[in-house]
């Protein structure tokens, strides 16, 4: 698969990431807009997901010389995230809505632990992910510094949402996630648009 593939489907991936973060508040689920998410919006969550699993690859390919293996890993650790929020999460939530009883709630009301945890890990992977890939990628110069300081702050941010609740920290973790996943469309679109790795870090060398 090309990286200019990749590139397209990281961007797709990345664009449906952000849609489905705010399919919330258009979609809710049965539990309103702090409840888990409909079953549509989980489904969009899932194909974005698969779109970025393939195209996340190319994040590290467009400029594997230059980030090394602390990018690597960075990158690693997103495709993991990924599985987490995107596959395992909504999985669990879809088929809590489809199959009622299916998933055990110990606790009654309330999420269910098998939603809680992938939710921690992959918040807590896409942050590690995420301050690695940024830094490396604007110290790597092959896209502009934008993207990367989007990538490296966004998860930042998001984190601070947990000690949050209700409509606001609904809001925020929305709002961060869309600016995490707009980092990775900026990025999509480079490596979509234009040409090869090598382009594009000249490019970027002859703009600094």
């Amino acid at each position: 698969m090309s990286v200019r593939l990749q590139g397209q489907l990281l961007l797709t991936g990345a664009i449906g990431a952000i849609l489905a973060s705010w399919f919330i508040f258009l979609i809710p689920g049965p539990d309103g807009i702090g409840g888990p998410g409909s079953i549509p919006t989980n489904v969009v969550f899932v194909i974005s997901g698969l779109f970025l699993l393939a195209g996340l690859p190319g994040l590290y390919r467009g400029q594997a010389k230059q980030i090394g293996r602390w990018g690597l890993v960075g990158v690693v650790l997103l495709w993991v995230a990924t599985i987490f929020l995107f596959l395992v999460l909504s999985g669990v939530q879809i088929l809590d809505l489809t199959v009622p009883g299916s998933i055990p709630h110990p606790g009654g009301e309330g999420p269910p632990p098998l939603a809680i945890i992938p939710m921690i890990l992959g918040v807590l992977l896409t942050l590690i992910g995420g301050v690695i890939v940024g830094i490396t990628t604007i110290r790597a110069r092959v896209f502009s510094k934008a993207p990367g300081w989007i990538i490296l702050v966004s998860p930042v941010l998001l984190l601070l949402t947990f000690p949050l609740s209700g409509l606001l920290s609904v809001i925020l973790t929305s709002t961060f996630l869309s600016l995490f996943y707009a980092g990775l469309v900026w990025a999509g679109a480079t490596l979509s648009f234009r040409g090869k790795p090598k382009q594009v870090s000249e490019s970027s060398v002859q703009r600094t």
